[in-house]
């Protein structure tokens, strides 16, 4: 009896130590999340718990998660508090299901998801007229276009990434500027 009494008391203990903060979406909409009022960095266990806020309580892809990170969320808190909206947790989803439905986010994440892409694909110029698609989002000109697959075909043989290709010709770019 008594060893089933302190099992069970050990388990009550082990499981409350280790239960996470339950989220009431209700109650906490309509505050004001840490960030609009502390420079915090990433590793801020508040920032973090903003960020949980809005994950649980707005309706997130797991793309979006480029959003949410300090600086970005502070940005748009300010954006939406010069028009005259709260500093909420609400304004922030509102903001976000709102800007989801525009073409603005739909070429987002059609950017974001080719750039992933071409940050893992090797160099293959025989897929150029393809994969150029995402300079060309990126506002790359046609000079721009070719001057980069001239620069791509010097190093094809270095079994780089675009990502790191860019990199590399940006580098070189700079390297030439008469300004600096």
């Amino acid at each position: 009896m008594k060893l089933s009494l302190i099992l069970s008391l050990f388990v009550l203990l082990c499981t409350a130590a280790t239960a996470q903060e339950v989220i009431d979406c209700k109650k906490l909409l309509d505050t004001e999340p840490y960030f609009v009022q502390h420079k915090s960095t990433e590793k801020d266990s508040l920032l973090k718990r903003d960020i949980a806020i809005l994950k649980q309580c707005g309706n997130f892809e797991p793309i979006d998660s480029v959003f949410l990170r300090g600086p970005m969320l502070g940005a748009l808190m300010l954006d939406q508090a010069r028009i005259g909206k709260p500093a909420t947790y609400r304004t922030l989803i509102d903001y976000f299901n709102d800007y989801k439905k525009t073409i603005a986010y739909k070429d987002f994440v059609k950017g974001l998801l080719l750039y992933r892409e071409l940050a893992l694909k090797k160099i293959n110029l025989d897929n150029w007229e393809t994969d150029k698609e995402l300079f060309v989002r990126m506002g790359f000109t046609v000079g721009d276009l070719e001057d980069f697959k001239s620069f791509l075909t010097k190093v094809a043989g270095q079994d780089l990434t675009y990502k790191a290709a860019l990199t590399k010709y940006m580098g070189d770019i700079e390297t030439m500027r008469v300004d600096k």
